[in-house]
């Protein structure tokens, strides 16, 4: 998060988007692309105007678009009210992982919105679909998964049952509409050289292949299980078309963590289409959670008890609250070096550090940040070798020309070590 918000202060102090890299000293100069460009002028907008707080609620709204956006969808398929509901939850217990705030999370209203769309094409209602092109523009210069936006018109138009003359022409707009961005038809070049980068695959767990390790994995897997074996006892009568996108966003969301959040809207939608003649069967139409006032009541406390939980508010009424920052983010550290400009510069920091320091200390440039595609490879493995204090961890401190180190008490007590005994190193913090 805080390296976009460091963006977007770069756009808004210089008046242009950047083409060069400009947070490190490793990299200083080097051509870099910014396909963030909008959310980070997004995020940085949100933490002038309300801190973390507004952009809690900010990413709270994404996420409950996406999902009422889902909960209209499984409507459209008259899947039950009940059924709906328990659907939701089990693919939202499942997604938690990815409402992390980035740039990502602006794009998930607009694939609930996509697919929404395309289903009430299915029923001849083609209104919506005509708003898709101009949901491709803002896709585009949103984040690069754009293209999953036709990973849902492509099936459609081959195996959909609504006018397919109508939905060529939006998928054609829509393709034409990504055009419209800052970066033109680089934009693709820019968006593979970025999924196809060795530093990425190599060093980005997001980009790694998922495993069964965690409830939440233990639930995607029981899902996505389920629903093959479901099928096959209950025989419901469902369109090819949803079995297309189940195999496509299921090899995405198999191949690589990142793309797991594409499946999940896919996954809901199937189980909702077969386990809705269970529930209607033995809960949906029982006058069973039929109380309205108990209803509406329930409804307005889910609604209040994140929000009295958001940083910044929860203290005013919690005192034991969590602080806004975790223990490890380290705040006083960066307002002890704020303090202390007369230290020099070429600091190495802990990595996740980094990530905290680009927006927070941005008067000194930093080793590498969590832009994985803007480093060598040979970058990271050094870093590692001066993280661990490996044999060679004071050759590459002079190799870089390092002159401040700040490394995790948690992750480098090695490297502390180290440094504590070199007469190379003096501690002042």
């Amino acid at each position: 998060f805080w390296p976009y918000v460091r963006i977007g202060q770069e756009i808004v102090s210089t008046g242009h988007i950047p083409s060069t890299e400009f947070m490190t000293y490793t990299r200083f100069g080097e051509p870099a692309v910014y396909l963030y460009w909008l959310p980070s002028l997004i995020f940085w907008g949100l933490i002038k105007l309300g801190g973390v707080t507004l952009v809690s609620i900010f990413s709270a709204l994404c996420v409950g678009s996406f999902y009422t956006l889902l909960w209209f969808c499984l409507r459209e398929l008259k899947v039950g009210a009940l059924t709906s509901a328990f659907v939701l939850i089990l693919t939202g217990l499942v997604g938690v992982n990815y409402w992390a705030t980035r740039p990502q999370l602006l794009t998930y209203p607009l694939f609930g919105l996509a697919l929404l769309a395309v289903l009430r094409w299915q029923h001849n209602h083609d209104k919506l679909i005509w708003y898709l092109p101009l949901s491709a523009i803002l896709w585009a210069n949103l984040h690069g998964s754009f293209i999953v936006l036709f990973f849902l018109l492509v099936p459609a138009l081959l195996f959909g049952r609504g006018s397919r003359k109508k939905l060529l022409l939006v998928t054609i707009l829509s393709l034409a509409a990504t055009c419209i961005n800052y970066y033109g038809l680089n934009l693709r070049m820019s968006m593979f050289s970025m999924v196809n980068s060795q530093a990425i695959q190599a060093f980005s767990l997001e980009w790694a292949s998922p495993t069964n390790e965690g409830w939440q994995a233990n639930l995607f897997y029981g899902a996505l299980l389920a629903i093959p074996v479901l099928t096959a006892f209950i025989k419901p009568k469902i369109n090819f078309l949803f079995w297309v996108w189940f195999i496509g966003f299921g090899w995405m969301a198999l191949s690589t963590v990142r793309y797991g959040v594409w499946f999940l809207p896919v996954e809901a939608l199937l189980l909702g289409m077969i386990l809705s003649p269970f529930f209607i069967r033995h809960l949906e139409g029982k006058n069973r959670f039929q109380n309205l006032g108990i209803n509406r009541l329930l409804g307005v406390l889910l609604l209040l008890f994140p929000i009295a939980l958001l940083p910044g508010l929860r203290a005013s009424w919690w005192q034991q609250a969590p602080p806004v920052y975790s223990s490890t983010t380290p705040v006083e550290a960066v307002d002890w070096l704020k303090s202390n400009p007369q230290l020099p510069d070429s600091l190495w920091s802990d990595f996740t550090y980094s990530t905290y320091l680009t927006s927070a200390l941005p008067e000194r440039k930093l080793f590498m940040t969590n832009r994985f595609e803007d480093f060598p490879l040979k970058q990271f493995d050094d870093n590692k070798h001066i993280a661990n204090a490996d044999f060679d961890w004071q050759l590459l401190l002079d190799q870089y020309g390092i002159n401040l180190l700040m490394p995790s008490t948690e992750y480098q007590p090695d490297l502390i070590s180290a440094a504590s005994t070199s007469p190379v190193w003096k501690e002042v913090y």
